[in-house]
This record gives structure tokens, C-alpha cells and sequence, in this order.
């Protein structure tokens, strides 16, 4: 068995499902932001958001791309979009109000979070075994921790990276890298477990990590074959006999 287990969230541990085209969202977003002072129609703040988030993919991949990595994958900081939104109508947003805002944009947002059968078992039998747990997750802290917090997932884990806190998202090597050298890991003790092929598996190859695959209802159409080193599972509570 291997020493680091690594995983990934959304899709693996959690099976979620949001809707952020829904125009009830815009409608109580605006209502939101305007007792704050920031007045925007629904059909404004969404075409507004939609925009900021394009112009800051484009600005933070291309500081990658000319930065050292250039085939890295770029992520944003959702906070910013959000402080964008405000400073638009003339309000100065504290840290605390965007992260109120982005809260309250998740919640109307979503429409399912829970954790898949026995991953609340597995987690316990991997602690109880000695083994070290991380997560690994292309992910908005400011939807996120709190998440971790209300699915009660936040004490099982060694160490927690997410991507809207590294700038850089999964399969990036960079990203994984981060992890490794912040957590003192070593690759030939460590397994990366997650849902997407790509991201997941063939992301943890390119560092030299080993990776177990399971097939979920969020996980992308494959179109390549698995890494050499990764193990498909049929059901979360296998990776504990691995």
C-alpha cells in the first residue's frame, strides 16, 4: 500500500451538481449586491460576470505562458471577479463582503452536494492505518473550505491545496508539484485518486505519481487510454485495498 493518498473532490469524494445559468441566481444576486449599493439588473450582473471571468482567464493564462511553464493551466481567484463587480458600481468591497457574496452566489447556485457511499469510511480507515491524506482539487477556496466544513471532510486531511490559491489547476505538473514540495512528499510513496482522466491521472504521470481512476456520473468522456501506472476502481472503498 502506498504511504500518500491524494485525492481529488469534486466528482471523487463529492457528487455535486450547480446551476449558475439559472436565471433565479441573477435575480437574487442582484437583490443581494444592491443592499450593498452595487444596483445591477439580473440580466447586467450576469453578462458582467461572464465577461470579467473571460478577461481574467486570458490575463492569467498569458502571464503562464510567459512565465517559465508555459504549457501550465491557469486559474483564477473567483474573489476577484466578485471585487470587480462591486468596484464597477463604485463600492469598495471588504474581504469579508466578497466572501459573504460568493457564498451566497454558491448556495442559490447549488442544487446538490454530498459525499459518495463510503467515502467517510475510507477516509477514517486510512487515517486509522497511519496513512496521510491530502487534497488535491482544481477549485475556489471561497466555495470550497466552507464546503469541506459542511460535508465535515476538513479533519481527515493532511494537507489541503486548491487551484484558485496556487493559480495554476490540474493537469498543470506545476500544480502537483506544489503539492509535493509543500507537503515534503514523495512521489514513490504517493498515489493521486480522482475522476478525470486527464486531470487526475495522466496530470499525476507527469511527476512521476502513480493514480487510481473511478468513473463517476461528473467525470469526463475518456478519449485515451489510462497512464501505465493507474489502477480503475469500480468503487471508491477499493482504493483502501490497493
Amino acid at each position: 500500500m502506498y504511504q500518500n493518498y491524494i485525492f481529488d473532490l469534486y466528482g471523487t469524494l463529492a457528487d455535486i451538481h450547480t446551476d449558475e445559468e439559472q436565471p433565479l441566481l441573477w435575480e437574487k444576486l442582484a437583490y443581494f449586491m444592491a443592499m450593498q449599493g452595487a444596483h445591477y439588473t439580473p440580466a447586467e450582473l450576469h453578462t458582467r460576470y461572464q465577461d470579467l471571468i473571460r478577461e481574467e482567464e486570458a490575463q492569467t493564462q498569458a502571464v503562464i505562458f510567459s512565465s517559465t511553464a508555459p504549457n501550465g493551466a491557469a486559474e483564477i481567484d473567483i474573489s476577484v471577479i466578485f471585487h470587480k463587480l462591486f468596484e464597477q458600481k463604485g463600492i469598495s468591497a471588504s474581504e469579508q463582503l466578497v466572501a459573504r457574496t460568493a457564498m451566497f452566489f454558491r448556495s442559490v447556485s447549488l442544487e446538490k452536494l454530498r459525499l459518495f457511499e463510503g467515502v467517510t469510511e475510507l477516509l477514517q480507515k486510512l487515517r486509522y492505518a497511519g496513512k496521510q491524506v491530502y487534497l488535491l482539487s482544481n477549485a475556489q477556496k471561497l466555495f470550497t473550505r466552507p464546503e469541506l466544513i459542511s460535508l465535515k471532510l476538513t479533519p481527515y486531511f493532511n494537507g489541503i491545496l486548491l487551484s484558485s490559491e496556487a493559480g495554476h489547476k490540474k493537469p498543470d505538473p506545476y500544480f502537483y508539484e506544489m503539492l509535493l514540495t509543500q507537503y515534503k512528499l514523495d512521489p514513490a510513496c504517493s498515489v493521486m485518486i480522482g475522476n478525470d482522466d486527464i486531470a487526475d491521472c495522466h496530470g499525476a504521470a507527469a511527476v512521476g505519481l502513480d493514480s487510481m481512476y473511478i468513473c463517476t456520473e461528473q467525470s469526463p468522456v475518456r478519449t485515451r487510454s489510462l497512464p501505465e501506472h493507474c489502477i480503475e476502481l469500480s468503487n471508491i472503498s477499493d482504493v483502501f485495498l490497493i
